[in-house]
């Protein structure tokens, strides 16, 4: 025998319009069916995923899943789906549905709490299951506090772009993009990377014994790699690209390095840190080249921070100078940047430095101690008295006169023009010179101090920019062949391919400006002025990086 025909709540609300279109009359009564209709459904909605959470397995997860996300405004219907779900596909791990079940219902999970912050626990109940959610406590290295996040999202869902390499680690957890909030040190605030930390960040459900009590923990992958599920240790799982890609996406590059040749008295020279200050890890400072701007490092970093040896045991800063300034006015503005940040966080200790292009020769200007020799025999006797006679605290004779930085420990020069580069001579460059304004209250206090330094620091204001600096005529060059490098140093150098090592060039550096005979080592890449994206400079990275952690042991 043959069921009647439903006329469920879909028809009643069917029913209502019609009847309220064709006899507006009876629209109270009309507009009450509508309301019994969907209390009926929610009420059948409701029953339903109550029978769904005591079902096991892996379908069961899947569909919970998706009931999770069609009710924005039931906190309690939310967490409980989400948490069940999780909860049955930590028990099949670790199956690859599993885990993107798991990583997606953490991932909701997580976003949650961090919109609810300051949170440390909560409860929530529907359909006969009770969850008590904890949030663990940063009671440990690598274990995150939400408070510090302002908002957090599953890293899936990113389009993998931007990057060559996308470093992921397979594992328990949902690897998410946070944004941080503001350090709550006033002081820090300005060194903070004006996007926010690239910092990988994992969200992990610990589950209790009955009566289920669950722990959500927000875990820096880059320092814990492994976690107990169970009587198991897992990997966590750990998306290290997502955040550096994030930051990035919406950038225009070429014109943010652009204006900073053409218009260097727009913006001023910023020391900036990608991560989270950890007093554990050793500062690896990165300065960009000429025409460029510190997110040229990001495949670089992108490489480093996933690599297994290194994770955890280094925090990556960059500097950003407009780079249309004179070479030693940006070098005194990297050395003031460092000592600003070292007075907030205290003396840093085995630095490493690594510099591309000009930005090798802004490094160099931080290790050396050059006494007086960037002005002796440049000065006649009398400007030497009326430089003396300057005061301390003047451009002149800050640039001029400095103490090495002891905390830098090794620096790695990339493509650097040591003796500059002969393309600074080119009509093009000259006239491409011709265009950089320079600040006015820098042409003041550099060129008309009535001192002639050859060149060096002061002269011609159109031959102050850092694009003719570059000439192989700047008495600059000269004088640093003089000066040695206290600390250990290697060489990155490029010839095209071409083999033609020692009469190579990158095609704007030639090897005869970029080999260092004090050099610890050095490697010719088969690529041009860009050698820091060759695989091989990246390897010769990694080892140097993994010397200076043998070195510290």
């Amino acid at each position: 025998m043959s069921k009647p025909p439903s006329f469920g709540p879909i028809r009643v609300r069917i029913f209502s319009v019609v009847l309220l279109v064709a006899r507006p009359q009876f629209g109270l009564a009309a507009l009450a069916l509508a309301v019994l209709s969907a209390c009926t459904a929610l009420e059948q909605r409701d029953g339903r995923i109550a029978r769904q959470l005591q079902v096991p397995g892996l379908v069961s997860a899947r569909r919970l899943l998706v009931e999770g996300g069609r009710h924005p405004q039931a906190p309690d219907r939310i967490m409980v789906c989400h948490l069940r779900a999780a909860e049955l596909a930590v028990q099949d791990t670790p199956s690859p549905e599993a885990v993107r079940i798991q990583a997606a219902a953490t991932a909701a999970v997580a976003d949650w709490v961090v919109d609810h912050q300051p949170l440390k626990q909560a409860r929530f109940t529907f359909g006969g299951l009770t969850y008590e959610l904890r949030i663990r406590p940063p009671d440990r290295r690598g274990v995150w506090n939400p408070s510090a996040f302002e908002s957090a999202r599953s890293a899936g869902g990113l389009r993998r772009k931007l990057l060559k390499n996308w470093h992921t680690r397979p594992g328990v957890g949902a690897p998410l993009i946070v944004q941080w909030r503001p350090s709550a040190d006033e002081r820090l605030k300005r060194f903070a990377a004006p996007r926010g930390y690239i910092t990988p960040v994992t969200a992990l459900l610990e589950f209790e014994e009955t009566p289920p009590t669950v722990t959500l923990a927000f875990l820096d992958p880059t320092v814990i790699s492994e976690v107990r599920i169970g009587r198991k240790e897992r990997p966590l799982a750990a998306d290290f690209s997502a955040p550096i890609v994030d930051r990035i996406r919406d950038v225009r590059e070429f014109a943010l390095a652009l204006e900073g040749v053409l218009h260097p008295g727009v913006r001023d020279a910023y020391l900036y840190t990608l991560q989270p200050y950890d007093p554990k890890r050793i500062p690896v400072v990165f300065v960009h080249g000429l025409l460029s701007h510190p997110r040229m490092w990001r495949d670089v970093i992108n490489d480093l921070q996933a690599d297994p040896e290194l994770a955890g045991q280094f925090q990556y800063w960059t500097f950003f100078y407009p780079t249309g300034w004179p070479i030693t006015v940006s070098a005194l503005r990297l050395r003031e940047e460092m000592a600003a940040l070292e007075r907030i966080l205290g003396p840093q200790h085995r630095m490493i430095f690594i510099g591309h292009s000009m930005g090798g020769l802004l490094s160099r200007l931080q290790v050396i101690d050059p006494g007086t020799r960037l002005v002796d025999g440049v000065l006649s006797p009398s400007d030497r008295r009326r430089f003396d006679r300057l005061p301390a605290q003047h451009l002149l004779r800050r640039i001029a006169t400095f103490a090495p930085n002891p905390g830098i420990t090794r620096v790695v020069f990339i493509s650097t023009p040591h003796r500059g580069s002969r393309m600074a001579d080119m009509s093009v460059a000259r006239w491409f010179s011709t265009l950089v304004r320079l600040p006015s209250t820098m042409l003041t206090a550099l060129a008309n101090t009535g001192l002639d330094l050859a060149g060096t620091i002061s002269g011609n204001p159109r031959e102050l920019s850092g694009v003719r600096r570059l000439s192989p005529g700047n008495p600059l060059f000269r004088m640093l062949d003089t000066i040695p490098i206290p600390v250990p140093h290697h060489s990155i150098v490029g010839d095209r391919g071409r083999g033609d090592t020692p009469h190579s060039s990158d095609g704007v550096v030639p090897y005869w400006s970029s080999h260092l005979d004090s050099a610890e080592s050095e490697i010719i890449v088969p690529t041009d002025h860009g050698a820091f994206h060759d695989p091989a400079a990246v390897a010769e990275l990694k080892r140097i990086l993994k010397l200076q952690l043998r070195n510290r042991r």
